[in-house]
């Protein structure tokens, strides 16, 4: 081939792979992965108890109310069926940061924040998540760390075991350090979100402190884990007594928790203990009230004291291929306050969930038979609760009265995606 011959062949074969490599499509620097479910359920209860957003997050039994009859007016079947905890999420991945592999997360559900909004779009979970080799950042509305993803129970009911296991989602900024591939500490700041602890809604925005928590876990979090949290936070109720005067009375709160999970072949184990001072904004029982003294404090002011509450639970779920059984089983009782207390209402606000309880407790099997991304449960769920008739100073429950019981039977449709 002569030599001009050649030089023009090589030229069209340079030609042509210039296109065909623009051709190539540019990796994306954003990766979008969505997901969620879409659940249907059918309740029914045979017993009027606290609940919210029409019974899709449920509590325990109200106390026994009598007519002149002597019947119970609470005892009363109740039907309802609901969608309203369909979900749908994004996760999002992008180019490092900082040397970080970064990424985000999106969720959404029809709960709602308050009972008047059932139904409305409510987030979840938005976060933005910077992970080095060792330390990891994550800033924004995510679980409480008293919640460990990896420790959830797994009831076919609305809630993980609510109020015996703890629900809050907040605002936060937690910095978590990895010291091996199995152990894990982490430090976490966070403001209250729509979970907030009872009485007035501003009470932690006005202490000027956030709550601090400290958790350290061990384990491969796929087969085994454990550890504990430890907690504190600040609550400032009022910025004025009754006498009108100025009050910047401010109230401290600890928790602490033990959490544990195994795997043996086909069946999880968990379980997890709580303790602390009004874990309301946990959505579970206790509260604080007016600490009484011999000597009040000047203007009118007064200080608190908080209600201690212990919480236990234990779910086990075995699987046999496409179905699954479980068990949930839940007690907490109020343990008094650390002063002497008077129950304590401020603007109409109550500062407490039930302090007229003694303890709660729960027991609800479970079946679950999944095909594809499509799941049906049903669970039988019987929750006691024991209200207090006397207390001493402290809010110590001296005798009680019988327990009242509520029957739930939940069946639930869902499709995954």
């Amino acid at each position: 081939m002569k030599p001009i011959q050649k030089l023009f062949l090589t030229s069209l074969i340079l030609g042509a792979s210039v296109p065909l490599k623009s051709q190539e499509p540019e990796k994306p620097k954003f990766e979008v992965k969505p997901y969620g479910f879409v659940l249907y359920e059918i309740i029914m209860d045979t017993y009027k108890s606290l609940d919210a957003r029409d019974g899709e997050l449920y509590f325990y039994p109200l106390k026994e109310n009598l007519d002149k009859n002597g019947d119970d007016i609470n005892e009363k079947l109740q039907l309802q069926m609901l969608s309203l905890s369909s979900r749908f999420g994004t996760r999002i991945s992008g180019p490092d940061l900082f040397g970080a592999k970064a990424s985000g997360m999106f969720e959404v559900d029809f709960f709602a924040t308050q009972n008047d909004y059932a139904r409305l779009m409510r987030i979840r979970h938005a976060i933005i998540n910077l992970k080095w080799k060792k330390t990891e950042l994550l800033m924004g509305h995510y679980w409480h760390p008293a919640v460990v993803a990896e420790v959830l129970p797994g009831p076919v009911s609305f809630g993980s075991g609510t109020p015996f296991h703890a629900l809050n989602r907040s605002p936060q900024i937690r910095l978590t350090h990895y010291l091996s591939e199995t152990i894990r500490l982490s430090a976490t700041a966070l403001t209250q979100g729509y979970h907030k602890s009872s009485g007035p809604t501003d009470a932690q925005r006005n202490s000027g402190l956030p709550e601090l928590l400290l958790q350290a876990s061990f384990g491969n979090r796929k087969t085994f884990i454990a550890g504990a949290t430890a907690g504190y936070k600040w609550l400032t109720p009022r910025l004025v007594t009754d006498s009108l005067y100025k009050t910047n009375e401010t109230i401290g709160q600890y928790l602490f928790t033990g959490f544990i999970m195994g795997k043996i072949e086909a069946t999880t184990i968990k379980a997890e203990v709580l303790y602390g001072e009004n874990l309301t904004h946990l959505v579970m029982i206790g509260g604080y009230g007016q600490k009484t003294t011999a000597n009040p404090l000047d203007d009118n002011d007064y200080e608190y004291t908080s209600l201690k509450t212990l919480s236990t639970w234990l779910d086990i779920n075995h699987s046999l291929g496409k179905t699954s059984i479980g068990m949930f089983v839940g007690y907490s009782k109020l343990d008094g306050a650390s002063g002497n207390y008077t129950s304590l209402e401020i603007n109409k606000a109550k500062c407490h969930r039930n302090d007229d309880l003694d303890y709660i407790y729960r027991i609800a099997p479970r079946l679950n038979y999944k095909e594809e991304n499509f799941t049906i449960g049903i669970e039988f769920m019987i929750t006691a609760a024991v209200y207090g008739k006397e207390w001493d100073s402290k809010h110590k429950v001296k005798s009680s009265m019988d327990p009242v019981y509520n029957n739930r039977i939940t069946l639930s449709a869902k499709y995954d995606f």
